[in-house]
């Protein structure tokens, strides 16, 4: 804790250059008055030549002033330029590092931020800092898409969910540059999951080869839906609704695959087991969509309770459980892989 209450305003300031070019395919001031929204910012000034957005994204109060004319109380303010790109990580690393009535600035590529009382949030000086999380660049710099790319991690990847993302973020690259939405890269990756796991139940070894090719294809576009929504600001219910449904369906088209080659192999599971799978799958499904739900709410309440809650759950967000039938079609065991799931 630092003692700092939360930064409720931030000012951006007119800079050289156009504010409304597109930094993946949103408008740089649009962008960054829903990067301060999304840490947390309620209000933000637009000082000198800018205009206000119209975004229906944006749901934050916006002002304008002519000259930037520093307040008199001392609540903090973050200030930025508006030919600086920021993300939500660096915006929280300020709040963690910024001190009651002390200026705080961090500089990084030619790019600058600063926190500061009222009083101060027009002067120079102040401990000036590199960054210690999250993006600070200047716009039109190389490698800008790249730096908010690697940013998104998520703290709820497990181990294949890196080596996925290493695969997914090339793609997401490429995917910026394009119209295509992150909701139909999310309905492309089902599909191509859903057709992995019903080929497990497919006689041959290609088969499963094939079958495990196309589930882990399945998991980058996975990925790269995600860090294509965080990117453009385009998370929606539907597309949340969309990822967590779509992963149930390809568990279930993998579990349906699995339990049709062992059937082939004549050794069926029995209806009890199969309606415990089912039973498990839909409770899996049930239990993720409100962890999701409630997420918020619990990380605002300390406690050991929802910590432990918390890891608990996390592990069944991750995509480690697609080792495990690898491992069985391997050893040729497909038939002891229905029942361990069950």
């Amino acid at each position: 804790m630092t003692g700092a209450p939360p930064i409720r305003e931030a000012i951006i300031v007119a800079e050289a250059g156009d504010p409304l070019r597109p930094v993946a395919r949103v408008p740089l001031l649009v962008r960054t008055i829903l990067t301060l929204q999304r840490a947390g910012v309620e209000r933000c000034t637009l000082v000198g030549a800018l205009a206000p957005p119209a975004d229906p994204r944006i749901r934050c109060a916006l002002a304008t002033a002519p000259t930037l004319t520093p307040p008199a109380d001392d609540a903090l303010r973050l200030v930025v330029g508006a030919g600086t790109v920021i993300d939500s990580a660096l915006v929280r690393d300020l709040q963690a590092r910024a001190r009651p009535g002390q200026v705080l600035e961090v500089e990084a590529d030619g790019a600058r931020v600063r926190v500061a009382p009222g009083p101060l949030v027009a002067g120079n000086g102040g401990a000036r800092l590199g960054p210690g999380a999250g993006t600070l660049r200047r716009a039109g710099s190389a490698g800008l898409e790249q730096a908010l790319l690697c940013a998104l991690e998520n703290p709820r990847d497990g181990y294949l969910d890196g080596l996925l993302r290493r695969l997914s973020r090339p793609l997401t690259r490429l995917l910026i540059q394009t119209p295509v939405t992150p909701n139909a890269v999310t309905v492309i990756g089902i599909a191509i999951g859903v057709a992995g796991g019903l080929l497990l139940g497919v006689p041959g070894v290609a088969a499963v080869v094939a079958a495990i090719v196309l589930l882990e294809v399945s998991g980058v576009l996975d990925c790269s839906d995600g860090e294509l929504a965080r990117l453009r600001f385009a998370e929606s219910r539907l597309g949340h609704w969309l990822d967590v449904t779509g992963d149930t369906v390809v568990h279930i088209a993998v579990l349906a695959g699995i339990a049709r080659r062992v059937a082939r192999a004549g050794s069926a599971p029995g209806w009890p087991l199969l309606a415990a799978l089912l039973l498990g799958v839909v409770g899996a499904f049930a239990t993720i969509s409100w962890s999701d739900a409630t997420e918020a709410r619990r990380g605002r309440v300390a406690g050991w309770e929802n910590r432990l809650l918390d890891r608990v759950l996390s592990p069944l967000t991750t995509r480690d459980w697609h080792v495990f039938p690898v491992l069985f079609a391997l050893a040729g065991r497909f038939d002891l892989l229905v029942p361990a799931a069950a």
